[in-house]
């Protein structure tokens, strides 16, 4: 019985530790699109002018970096560490998140000289609905599977 409730346990980290590389594998796969969308909307600014351009940059990649802060604050403790461990580090990892987009956010308008703040705004707001867009899409991660067997 023992031995049967270990194997049963033994399976359950299997999957957990399945579970827990599935998600950061979505969630890096959602930032590469992020920065691959934020160099997109930066080509076709380059046809506006260089202002519109750096503007565009500069917001797509604020959006990207908040987000790859959060994946590496949320992916950095393993799959079988204590619920409240990740709750935490996920809490953390969203309230430095907004300390760091707001510190970017002020960096960006205070040091450069023009600016496009309506451009700056609108990419960042693009890049940052990126992965529901991905996901309405259908388009994430999905070449490893999880079975479960109970």
């Amino acid at each position: 019985m023992a031995e049967n409730a270990q194997n049963t346990m033994q399976h359950d980290q299997l999957d957990l530790t399945q579970q827990h590389q599935l998600s950061k594998k979505q969630a890096f796969y959602f930032i590469k699109v992020q920065f691959l969308v934020t160099l997109i909307i930066t080509t076709i600014c380059l046809f506006f002018n260089m202002v519109v351009a750096y503007s565009a940059l500069t917001g797509g990649t604020r959006a990207a970096v908040a987000s790859a802060w959060f994946a590496y604050k949320v992916f950095r403790l393993s799959p079988d560490s204590a619920a409240e461990s990740m709750v935490a580090s996920a809490f953390m990892g969203e309230i430095y998140k907004v300390i760091l987009t707001g510190a970017l956010f002020i960096c960006a308008f205070v040091l450069i000289k023009p600016i496009s703040a309506v451009t700056l705004l609108i990419t960042y707001f693009v890049v940052h609905m990126t992965p529901a867009m991905v996901s309405s899409l259908g388009l994430g991660v999905s070449d490893i599977k999880i079975k479960r067997e109970k």
